[in-house]
């Protein structure tokens, strides 16, 4: 079989029918049954591109997209207007509710209270999380072109793991975030135009921020990037004192 990614828990390959998630030794089979039930979850109550996937031998069994991912489509093949399109994508995930995800309110509000942070960014992240209006639309939670794979003229998301119910705003700001680590030219436009799109004031995006960056803060293992992230979480980042961003 031929390898085709790696990533921090798992290897993936294809027979070139299939793709095969192979997971490091030790990983949680626990974590597995749960990935392959969110996965599935969004495959059989929406209309999105996304992989099929069942466990089959401690690995997952998917759904095979045969084309080139869309960071790559962007850097390769310059293609302009990548922003238009990856914000169609996103947004189109916001029309499903009824499914059975988990709560992103009462889990991200677990994970900021055992978290073993200081309680300035307890407090701030809490602030931020309890002035969000509860929604339960589907959110990603870990959307940008390299979750995302350009095939025979269609988009695929990838990686589902991280998705669960909660407001569209909490999407976009961890979206924001990871523009503003690795693609920080873009951020403000992207934040201007998807804000546009679903109509929602940049405003409740902006103070939605502080949540999801103590969501990535407290996964952080890339020092380069724990600053901004502090800074994002206190509101010390010049995006706060923007009126218009």
């Amino acid at each position: 079989m031929l390898k085709i990614g790696e990533g921090k828990t798992a290897t993936v390959y294809t027979d070139g029918n299939f793709a095969y998630k192979c997971y490091h030794n030790g990983y949680d089979i626990k974590n597995i049954n749960y990935e392959v039930m969110v996965q599935n979850e969004v495959y059989s109550k929406t209309k999105l591109n996304v992989a099929k996937y069942e466990i089959e031998d401690k690995k997952i069994k998917m759904t095979f997209f045969d084309g080139a991912l869309f960071a790559d489509r962007i850097r390769i093949e310059k293609y302009k207007n990548w922003l238009d399109d990856f914000i169609d994508l996103q947004v189109s995930v916001y029309q499903y509710k009824d499914l059975d995800l988990l709560d992103s309110y009462s889990i991200f509000e677990n994970q900021i209270s055992n978290s073993d942070l200081n309680d300035n960014l307890k407090n701030k992240a809490l602030k931020s999380l309890h002035d969000i209006e509860k929604i339960k639309s589907l959110c990603h939670f870990d959307l940008h072109p390299l979750n995302i794979i350009y095939s025979e003229k269609k988009y695929y998301i990838i990686d589902w793991t991280n998705a669960k119910l909660g407001n569209p705003v909490m999407d976009i700001a961890s979206t924001y975030i990871i523009f503003r680590q690795y693609l920080k030219r873009q951020s403000n436009k992207y934040l201007r135009m998807i804000s546009k799109k679903i109509n929602v004031l940049e405003s409740d995006v902006i103070k939605a921020i502080p949540v999801m960056a103590f969501i990535k803060l407290r996964e952080n293992h890339e020092l380069q990037h724990e600053q901004l992230l502090i800074d994002l979480v206190i509101g010390n980042d010049g995006i706060f004192q923007k009126e218009n961003v």
